[in-house]
């Protein structure tokens, strides 16, 4: 199983690329149509799960370089500035009062303001499983940085799960099934994407994930497009 996985990793992140594209395409054209925040929101959201997808897959031709420390470094400024996005889209799922709605902005914006610092500074070192390099978080970060980057890889998946519970009376469940996938695959990757061998820079928690990330996109997608 291991063996496909690492195989079908270089094919398998550019088709997770180009369905990111797609779906970024859609959006913007819901939000064109009907003009609704959470439609811009998801967009915006998908840009950077589009960069991430993006700059994992050119890890299989830029290698060990400065090109793609460079590139990586704007991976992790828009996973962490981005993915906050899903505090107010989950505000505006459940339509809640606009006091509610700033709040979560104000918050929202906190974090993403400490997410682009902790991104700026953030050290990497370069990881090599199968055809792919990729710069992954490095030892030695400080503990604020790796709080920062766990919250955010876990808090806003069970936050989508507990939303999307009280969306089902409203017959959209989309919302749950994304937040589900997403921890359901960051699981698969904890427990099924270390190395047999115990070499933490092959593990494929990283590509496992991902997995979970396209399926998330594509419940957001359709959350937005069943929303009325």
């Amino acid at each position: 199983m291991r063996h496909i996985l690492i195989a079908s990793m270089a094919p398998v992140l550019w088709l997770l690329t180009v369905f990111d594209v797609f779906a970024i395409g859609r959006m913007f054209s819901q939000y064109k149509a009907r003009k609704k925040i959470i439609s811009l929101l998801v967009a915006v959201m998908c840009i950077g799960l589009f960069y991430d997808s993006l700059c994992l897959a050119l890890g299989a031709f830029l290698k060990e370089s400065a090109a793609l420390k460079f590139f990586s470094q704007f991976r992790y400024i828009f996973h962490l500035t981005m993915i906050p996005l899903i505090f107010p889209i989950c505000a505006y799922s459940l339509r809640a009062k606009s006091g509610i709605v700033k709040a979560v902005w104000a918050v929202t914006v906190l974090i993403i303001a400490v997410g682009l610092v902790a991104g700026v500074m953030i050290k990497t070192e370069p990881r090599v499983v199968g055809a792919i390099t990729r710069y992954a978080e490095a030892e030695g970060n400080p503990s604020w940085i790796s709080g920062i980057v766990s919250f955010l890889d876990m808090f806003p998946v069970f936050l989508m799960i507990g939303v999307g519970i009280i969306l089902m009376r409203k017959k959209n469940p989309n919302m749950f099934f994304a937040g589900f996938f997403m921890l359901l695959f960051t699981l698969l990757g904890i427990f099924l994407g270390k190395d047999p061998g115990g070499d933490r820079t092959q593990s494929l928690m990283f590509y496992i994930s991902m997995f979970g990330e396209g399926l998330m996109v594509y419940f957001f997608w359709r959350f937005v497009e069943q929303e009325d």
